[in-house]
């Protein structure tokens, strides 16, 4: 292999790392933050809604959310935006 094919190679092989790597990373945190929640914690949507998890499935991509007494309403999880804690909003 000649210099310029290595070059070009090595050029080809940068540009695959920087479209696809921080896609990876992000995918892989999404998971990480959705897998932390758990039903009966106290959360809040990206959509701004407040509520409890009652329930969660991954695998369907299915999570339901009490807003008030009698009213639940199902979510996909990557619309879980992050826990609330004891303190925090009410």
């Amino acid at each position: 292999m000649q210099a310029s094919e290595q070059a070009w190679l090595f050029l080809i092989l940068l540009a695959l790392a920087f479209l696809f790597l921080p896609q990876w990373f992000a995918r892989r945190r999404r998971k990480q933050r959705i897998a932390q929640f758990a039903v009966g914690d106290r959360v809040i949507t990206i959509g701004g809604f407040i509520g409890t998890l009652t329930a969660l499935d991954l695998e369907a991509n299915v999570a339901r959310l009490r807003l008030a007494d009698g009213v639940e309403v199902e979510i996909v999880p990557g619309a879980l935006g992050q826990k609330l804690g004891d303190g925090e909003v009410s």
